[in-house]
């Protein structure tokens, strides 16, 4: 990297690297690009997945506490938010129903309320509720 000469840095607040110019940055690029070294970097991991899988033995390490439960679909749609006093005991509950494959949960002892914010924020931003969630038509 082309840079000031040492006389010239003491005399004022110039930048000392000078970086290249359009051809010689070019050149660099290429000479990098020969370089085997970029066949050995690895892509940057995906940070991991929210949903877990709705299996057995992932149910049993959901805390049997009370909070709110979002279930998803094969294509990881939300298909119903419920809260419950008991995660593990609902989560086992739609396990046995088989209509969701990921689910995700939240603790929260003031479940109700956490479901209805939940449930405002997916019925503002799909302009419906989920599936599981629909109210019957003969209700009103």
């Amino acid at each position: 990297m082309p840079a000031l000469v040492p006389s010239e840095r003491r005399q004022s607040f110039a930048e000392v690297e000078l970086g290249w110019d359009r051809n010689a940055a070019v050149e660099e690029a290429q000479r990098c690009l020969q370089c085997d070294l970029r066949a050995q970097i690895e892509p940057s991991p995906f940070p991991p997945s929210p949903w877990l899988e709705l299996k057995p033995e992932v149910v049993q390490g959901v805390p049997d506490r009370a909070g709110i439960v979002q279930l998803l679909n094969e294509k990881k749609e939300v298909v119903q938010i419920s809260g419950s006093p008991s995660l593990r005991r609902a989560l086992l509950e739609h396990l046995s129903a088989g209509a969701a494959s990921y689910f995700l949960f939240e603790e929260e002892e003031m479940y109700t309320q956490r479901e209805s914010e939940l449930l405002q924020n997916y019925l503002s931003q799909h302009g419906r509720l989920p599936p599981g969630n629909d109210l019957p038509e003969d209700l009103f």
